[in-house]
């Protein structure tokens, strides 16, 4: 049993677990200084034997770390993940794969009852790839890298991809919304304007991801359910900038991506785009036979028939609005 101080890893484990279960607390005192514990402990010793025990243990808390937590928590954890990735990346093994290349998100629920019996030689081991293997300096190192992307998304390489967390929460937050029934917390046009702003200063590979949230969320804002003309305002101003990035744009495609038809596919669907690693998770399903090539989803000369298409409905909405009487801010 490795060495952790007053608490057995059985402990430690059940403490993490509830971190990682409870992970959308905002800055909870408790939850910082168990995370900085264990960062502390790896960084002591990044390259030694019990590092795979607080990597681990860093890799069930990383979504809390990247919510919200306490000041000055974040730049420490990743203090200690980055040393340990160079301590440990390079070491010398015979194994010709790892458990971390193969680690999916669905698979973080496992590790809090893993880690008693990585530990323990004594219990019996049910994992495919031997003890020796996820206790590899290497495997380590890929599991340190795992929860650095978690924490900061794209930061690293060679981890197997998965969505940043807020992802995740925005896409059941819009999806609640476009099915007509919002959570109670969510402030419908504030919602609504923030995706406009993310469309503003999306760059690069996000932008069109952006726009596809916006086309989904057009629908509702041109609905019945929306009278409020700033919010139109909004959604035209970022869609308006983000013409001049693709209006001009040429292909050879000889045909370009179906779009989902309904808004919550829709909204979900450019989240998944937003992010390096949701194209990534993307680009797998289409390997897998799901989906058109990526290139024919976000062609510059598609996305400029969808800003243009998604640009005439909302100011044919204003203009109604406007004819209509309608308030200039109709909150």
């Amino acid at each position: 049993m490795t060495d952790s101080g007053a608490m057995s890893i059985d402990e430690l484990s059940r403490s993490w677990e509830e971190i990682q279960e409870e992970c959308e607390e905002f800055r909870n005192s408790r939850y910082d200084r168990t995370v900085l514990d264990c960062a502390a402990r790896l960084a002591a010793e990044p390259g030694g034997t019990s590092a795979y025990v607080w990597t681990l243990g860093l890799v069930l808390m990383a979504r809390y770390v990247a919510w919200a937590p306490g000041e000055g928590v974040v730049p420490q954890v990743m203090a200690a993940l980055e040393a340990t990735d160079t301590a440990l990346r390079d070491r010398a093994c015979d194994h010709e794969s790892h458990p971390y290349s193969g680690h999916a998100e669905r698979d973080d629920a496992d590790l809090a009852q893993l880690l008693p019996e990585l530990a323990d030689e004594t219990v019996e081991w049910r994992m495919d790839q031997p003890r020796d293997q996820w206790r590899c300096p290497r495997n380590v190192a890929g599991f340190a890298r795992i929860a650095m992307d978690i924490i900061d998304p794209g930061s690293v390489e060679d981890v197997p991809p998965r969505l940043p967390v807020d992802a995740v929460d925005t896409m059941d937050t819009l999806a609640a919304l476009l099915h007509g029934y919002p959570k109670p917390w969510t402030d419908v046009e504030e919602e609504i304007t923030s995706h406009a702003r993310g469309l503003s200063y999306a760059e690069g590979e996000d932008r069109a991801g952006r726009l596809l949230v916006v086309r989904a969320l057009t629908w509702y804002a041109v609905s019945d359910m929306m009278r409020s003309k700033a919010v139109l305002d909004e959604l035209i101003k970022a869609v308006e900038k983000t013409l001049p990035h693709v209006v001009g744009a040429s292909c050879t495609h000889d045909w370009h991506a179906t779009l989902p038809a309904s808004a919550p596919d829709a909204a979900e669907f450019g989240i998944l785009l937003s992010s390096r690693g949701g194209r990534r998770l993307y680009e797998r399903s289409v390997e897998s036979g799901r989906g058109a090539p990526l290139e024919r989803v976000v062609c510059p000369a598609f996305m400029a028939e969808v800003a243009q298409q998604t640009l005439k409905l909302l100011r044919e909405r204003r203009d109604a609005l406007t004819h209509a009487g309608a308030a200039p801010t109709d909150r």
